[in-house]
């Protein structure tokens, strides 16, 4: 959460005063993150922009899933979990598409 705050406080700058009031990640269903629950995002959220700009935000998590294809059939799906089979022959050889983990998608700005 110190590099999301960060990210945050780097964008922030640019806007005189600026306060958000929602700060929206998208996360990849494979990470890590998302073996949390939503309010332990947000108190290590809190914690971790206590005295930045972004203290006070509340913070809204967008799962993203990954795009797998399978190396059997060829047959290309969107998977959210790591251990997860192609849904059309069941083979577990499938390649993960490269994602980013966390992306900061829209910080809003109280006005």
């Amino acid at each position: 959460m110190a590099q999301v705050v960060k990210a945050v406080d780097l964008a922030l700058q640019q806007i005189d005063g600026a306060k958000p009031s929602v700060v929206r990640l998208k996360v990849s269903a494979l990470s890590h993150l998302m073996s949390h629950d939503v309010s332990s995002l947000q108190t290590t959220f809190d914690l971790a922009s206590r005295g930045t700009t972004a203290e006070g935000a509340a913070l809204e998590i967008l799962t993203v899933p990954v795009g797998a294809s399978c190396r059997s059939c060829g047959n290309w799906s969107e998977v959210d979990q790591i251990d997860a089979n192609c849904a059309v022959c069941g083979s577990s050889d499938i390649e993960l598409a490269t994602v980013p983990e966390v992306v900061v998608h829209e910080v809003v700005v109280m006005e």
